[in-house]
């Protein structure tokens, strides 16, 4: 455990708070929070000081008592301006550094200077702030140059943002943002905050992780590819019982051993953490033998078919000490980002009611995901992602759980047609959700209502030209896999609404094994709980059999 002294207090205090609930959801940073200079004199108790100290410099004992605990191994994690004012002191500033430049707030684009420092390994290589900065380059009191980790152009030259350097037998980070509260609710920034009190404490990321792939379908190609792009994980092996799916898996990473099944890949030592990418009614057993062999496991969505299989797992990681988690990619899709950002940011007051859609009019594809034996019925297909989603959106209790279903045209596949799930929260909100391949009428993807605002996501028709043997074809892409046109709307005179389209984010690339990787190697928080994953399960369990028995009072 990590004991971190945080030196804050007020605005200050309260604008961290994102940051420091972060750093509580770890498990690895105990926090004591300190309002003035005198409250130094505990840092033996201490393996890092993290201080946002919007003016005054430290004197007298306070200063030599931060400067011992600094020589004598101590960590700082110095935020915006603390640099600037406590390196007026003489025995701090050889240490800190002396020379501060200030950045007037503004909007920031931030670099990464340094891509493999244990603390902006898996940054995103750029990120922007709404912010005002600090820039700190002086050499150290033993000559020692800061090594600069985050950089912003200014004036026409590059200005460090986020350097790091030797103090003694301590270390200190220089992280010259954090003026404005949203600084600290940024993932990027709550991610190398948390990486960079581990650096001052002294701790060192683990070895790297390899990682074995069971089953190489239609996604196969994803997981590897980012796999293989995120630092601290590698592809070790790959399990398919088809040599032509074997073949195409180890021509994307040859230097992964191949493997005809689970048992085999579980026999390579090299082998840290499983991802189970085959049908759904697989999940389970395969997930379950992997935990029992000592493996993290990744599971495909839906995580499982049934709320007794998600127990048994969640059982079994607990038991084995090992990570669970589902690959909800679709989390970090540029719509829902932006659609969250709504929600959490309070732009739409309190959401009361959400309805979704998709589909369309068209026969489903003839693999296991239209044959309800093996992918538990259509809700557990394009409902995996959409109940992450609502849940996401409106996280509280759901008491009550309603659903219909329609099997009328395509009686040549086992899923239903048409299914309507309804849900109702405990503190009165309402959620629907429709996936339709009868629905010659689209509804929009998303529709929220809230007591000071909605929401509308529009789907959206492109093309795209593909070069083919024979010349240049304009191809349609499936609207699903595109992100929807967002719009805000919010109250206006006479009953009208102003109406904001909302501007996307870029998707960040391979986020949700970033996240792993952190959370194997820096027990960063997991994005996608095991809990969180069973609730999804839960909910569905109970639509299929509202489906045919009738309105389910639930807790889930």
């Amino acid at each position: 455990m990590i004991r971190a002294l945080v030196m804050a207090s007020g605005p200050e205090l309260e604008a961290m708070e994102p940051w420091l609930s972060y750093l509580r959801e770890t498990h690895e940073v105990e926090t004591r929070v300190i309002g003035s200079p005198e409250d130094l004199a505990g840092l033996e108790r201490a393996d890092v000081v993290v201080a946002h100290v919007p003016s005054g410099a430290l004197e007298g004992a306070a200063e030599a008592g931060m400067a011992d605990f600094l020589t004598s191994g101590g960590g700082l994690v110095s935020l915006h301006c603390t640099s600037a004012n406590w390196s007026r002191g003489p025995r701090l500033g050889p240490l800190i550094g002396r020379a501060a430049d200030r950045l007037p707030a503004g909007e920031l684009v931030v670099d990464v200077e340094h891509s493999d420092h244990d603390i902006t390994r898996r940054s995103p290589a750029s990120f922007t702030v709404l912010d005002s900065g600090f820039a700190v380059e002086d050499t150290g009191a033993d000559g020692s140059e800061a090594e600069v980790l985050l950089s912003t152009t200014w004036r026409s030259g590059r200005r460090p943002l986020a350097s790091v350097r030797r103090a003694g037998s301590g270390r200190v980070l220089h992280f010259g943002l954090g003026g404005a509260a949203t600084t600290f609710q940024s993932p990027a920034v709550q991610d190398l905050l948390y990486r960079g009190v581990r650096h001052a404490a002294g701790r060192s990321e683990g070895a790297p992780v390899g990682v074995g792939l069971v089953g190489f379908g239609a996604i196969g190609p994803e997981h590897l590819s980012a796999i293989s792009a995120v630092p601290g994980l590698t592809v070790a092996a790959v399990a398919d019982r088809s040599p032509e799916r074997l073949g195409a898996a180890l021509g994307l990473a040859p230097q992964a051993l191949p493997a005809q099944g689970l048992g085999e890949l579980l026999d390579n030592p090299a082998v840290g953490a499983v991802v189970i990418s085959t049908p759904p009614n697989t999940h389970f057993a395969l997930a379950l033998r992997a935990l029992e062999a000592g493996r993290h496991v990744v599971v495909e969505k839906p995580f499982c078919l049934t709320v007794a299989e998600a127990d048994r797992l969640l059982d079994a990681a607990t038991a084995a000490d090992r990570t669970l988690t589902v690959y909800q990619s679709r989390r970090w899709d540029p719509d829902f980002m932006a659609l969250r950002g709504l929600v959490e940011t309070g732009q739409l007051g309190r959401v009361f009611h959400l309805e979704a859609f998709v589909g369309g009019f068209e026969h489903p594809c003839h693999f296991w995901h239209s044959d309800a034996g093996v992918s538990g019925g259509v809700i557990f297909d394009w409902g995996a992602h959409y109940l992450d989603w609502i849940l996401q959106l409106l996280p509280g209790r759901v008491v009550e759980v309603s659903a219909s279903s329609q099997k009328l045209i395509w009686l040549d596949v086992t899923n239903d047609d048409h299914f309507v799930l309804r849900m109702t929260f405990e503190d009165g909100a309402s959620a629907e959700f429709i996936h339709s391949d009868i629905a010659a009428a689209r509804k929009p993807k998303w529709y929220l209502l809230g007591t000071e605002g909605a929401a509308v996501g529009l789907w959206r028709e492109e093309s795209r030209l593909v070069a083919t043997p024979t010349g240049v074809s304009e191809v349609q892409v499936p609207v699903a896999d595109l992100p929807c046109e967002l719009h805000l709307l919010r109250p206006g005179p006479a009953g009208r609404s102003h109406d904001q389209r909302v501007a996307l984010p870029l998707a960040p690339p391979q986020a949700f094994y970033r996240n792993l990787a952190g959370h194997l190697l820096a027990r960063e928080p997991l994005a996608v709980s095991p809990g969180a994953a069973r609730r999804n399960i839960a909910i569905m369990e109970a639509a299929m059999r509202a489906a045919s028995c009738g309105p389910q009072r639930v807790r889930i």
